[in-house]
């Protein structure tokens, strides 16, 4: 019974310290692919800008607490209603009351679609709260990229500045570069 020669221990510690780094460079990759690509502070910047156009005064207008639009789950939440279109129990709704959308609550949730489209942003679910004379008190916008929500991200607007930076539950707050009262909230990397 022959075996090889024994490599120095120094030389295996290497291989081992040369695959853990792989490793953690290729779990990097595969979260940053997951993810998707975070947009930059320029790219920030003009999403807000495109957002702040053509999507917020659709929300604000509405007064949207809650849309989505993906696929096999439309949901809209509005004073008007918690309108789904899919399975219940797949889709859910915001309200734990959400009933089929009728032709004005479509017809809406169609307006918001469209306002998204034409920002060319990634966003892909957006909602907020109101003051009593409708303006905006806190609005968000949020990519998932199709990933797992742990993974998405968001832009987040305060006209009140209630916001500080740092942790928040789940994700960390950064304000946006040259943008007052917008913030940038992410899951940690």
């Amino acid at each position: 019974m022959g075996s090889g020669p024994v490599k120095p221990r120094s030389s295996r510690l290497g291989a081992v310290v040369i695959v853990v780094v792989v490793a953690a460079v290729g779990g990097v990759a595969v979260w940053r692919a997951i993810r998707g690509d975070l947009p930059s502070e320029a790219e920030k910047a003009a999403q807000i800008e495109r957002l702040k156009a053509t999507v917020l005064p659709v929300i604000e207008d509405l007064q949207v607490e809650y849309f989505m639009d993906v696929a096999g789950c439309a949901n809209l939440t509005y004073p008007r209603g918690d309108f789904i279109d899919g399975d219940p129990e797949d889709c859910g709704g915001f309200t734990g009351r959400s009933v089929q959308f009728d032709d004005v609550g479509r017809a809406d949730h169609q307006l918001i679609k469209a306002a998204l489209a034409a920002s060319g942003t990634p966003i892909e679910r957006v909602g907020g709260t109101f003051l009593s004379d409708g303006r905006v008190r806190y609005a968000w916008f949020m990519s998932t990229h199709g990933a797992p929500f742990a993974t998405s991200w968001a832009l987040e607007y305060h006209p009140e500045g209630t916001r500080a930076p740092g942790p928040a539950g789940m994700v960390t707050l950064t304000p946006v570069e040259g943008e007052q009262d917008w913030w940038f909230a992410c899951c940690a990397d």
